[in-house]
């Protein structure tokens, strides 16, 4: 008969907090969400349950009855990488590991129970384990999904077992909650005068469904094993890393390449075999005098070559001091992608790409990669929006410009800057910019723009000339036709 070990964290966002040792645990400390447009208390320290406090109280009645009480928003992100972590660990017990989030996990473990001495030693196996990573645990262990999530979180103890065979019995005295149903059918039940689980299989289930839906009959039947609810793992995703610890602490910058070789080695080495690259490599040098150290390099494009890993990771080395030596290194792939196989070319497009990346790699490893920028195209008829800039690393596709319609200047003038007027014209025959004099040869235009329909109707109509100088210089002028003083301005340089 098939056995479901349910392992629910109650405390699992402090349990977080808990693990970095944080002080405020010890005192009157709380988890806050928003729900229903209000902040209410989810999670709360022994403190704060022994001032009064209780989980759904709004923040401001929380503060009422504890003015001391400290509160932190959920955090999520980090809550699911720790469940996530979990379930790796799991195996360990059974390879049959579910999620069930947002604080629990599934375990098949039919057949695996002996391998610990039976289910009770198990779970009592399972309960030291987390205790050791300050984890705090209930476990249900039955024959079905839903009577073990029931037993977990409605028993009495903090292990409760199911006899093989017995889960009726076991669910008979359990809550309606303990079913997993939504919380207004949970209430139209409560109305009705039903209280617990064994009152519901005293009706029979056509009446249910009839009345309440099909929802509380298959979340019953599954409950109960009257029809399948299997626990489905799904495989952890690979973590590409590597570390080596050392019997004697080294310094040398050598020894330290030496260390850096051999990780990429077998890193990359798994990456390639998956068809994978990452954008990110990770590495922890730890040293016996200053604890750890977290060196990281970016790639503009994911790759699992080693040599170019090698290469980035040679100058935050460089800088990284080391007075007494380091014993434990780790290398950490992150932001893994697949990389597409592509088919070599007589061309150099593929091979101007490549130097594009590598040069995006370099530089942002030495300046930052937030400024790397690269332009990219844009649908606008308006010069200044024609173009935007984006961080090189965000970049996707290739870019793609499409020729001009028209003539634009080489370099254009984030503001134009005003020129002096000296003989008059449509352009100006003869004008004053930076200092210089000059006569204009030959003019083009006028080339007449207006804002896009959807801006702001107050923006000028823009007249642009192309015109070129007798001293050689060729540049764009504009004006504001119909203003009182039409300025006359230089919006860009042509080459």
């Amino acid at each position: 008969m098939r056995r479901v070990l349910s392992i629910w964290l109650p405390q699992l966002p402090l349990d977080l907090r808990r693990r970095k040792a944080d002080p405020r645990i010890a005192g009157c400390f709380a988890i806050i969400s928003e729900i229903k447009n209000a902040w209410r208390l989810t999670h709360l320290s022994e403190a704060a349950i022994a001032a009064g406090l209780s989980a759904g109280l709004s923040l401001p009645d929380a503060r009422a009855i504890c003015p001391e009480l400290l509160t932190e928003p959920s955090d999520a992100v980090r809550e699911a990488a720790l469940l996530r972590a979990l379930w790796r660990w799991a195996d360990s017990l059974s390879p049959w590991v579910a999620l069930d989030a947002p604080e629990g996990l599934f375990l098949d473990i039919t057949g695996c129970a002996h391998l610990f001495g039976g289910e009770a030693d198990m779970a009592a196996h399972a309960r030291m384990r987390l205790a050791d990573m300050q984890i705090t645990a209930r476990i249900g262990i039955a024959d079905t999904k839903g009577a073990a999530w029931a037993l977990a979180r409605f028993g009495q103890g903090e292990v409760e077992i199911a006899q093989a065979g017995k889960t009726s019995a076991a669910l008979t005295p359990m809550p309606l909650e303990a079913l997993r149903l939504p919380q207004k059918l949970t209430s139209d039940l409560r109305r009705t005068g039903l209280k617990n689980i064994g009152q519901l299989t005293e009706i029979r289930r056509a009446e249910l469904a009839r009345r309440f839906g099909l929802a509380l009959t298959q979340s019953l039947s599954a409950a109960l094993g009257h029809s399948p609810d299997p626990v489905s793992p799904k495989a952890a995703e690979p973590i590409y890393a590597a570390r080596m610890t050392l019997p004697d602490p080294i310094g040398l910058q050598a020894d330290l390449l030496g260390v850096l070789e051999r990780l990429t080695a077998s890193v990359c080495k798994r990456l390639a075999s998956d068809a994978k690259g990452a954008r990110r490599y990770y590495l922890t040098v730890r040293c016996v005098d200053t604890g750890d150290h977290v060196l990281h390099i970016g790639f503009a494009r994911p790759t699992h070559i080693q040599p170019a890993v090698l290469q980035q990771f040679a100058r935050p080395l460089e800088a990284l001091k080391i007075e007494f030596g380091a014993d434990w290194f780790r290398l950490e792939a992150a932001h893994v992608e697949p990389i597409q196989p592509f088919q070599i070319s007589l061309d150099q497009h593929k091979q101007a790409e490549d130097d594009t990346s590598k040069i995006i790699s370099t530089l942002g490893n030495r300046l930052g990669f937030d400024r790397v920028r690269q332009f990219m195209p844009m649908q606008s008829h308006l010069p200044e929006r024609e173009f935007t800039h984006v961080e090189a690393m965000d970049r996707r596709e290739p870019v793609s410009w499409a020729p001009a319609p028209r003539k634009r200047p080489l370099r254009l003038f984030k503001r134009p800057e005003r020129l002096i007027t000296l003989d008059p014209g449509r352009p100006p025959k003869r004008f004053q910019w930076r200092r210089d004099v000059y006569a204009t040869q030959d003019a083009k235009g006028p080339e007449r723009l207006t804002a896009e329909w959807w801006q702001n109707e107050s923006q000028a109509v823009r007249d642009y000339w192309h015109v070129q100088t007798q001293e050689g210089v060729r540049l764009w002028l504009m004006t504001y036709p119909g203003s009182q003083h039409p300025d006359w301005f230089i919006a860009g340089r042509f080459a």
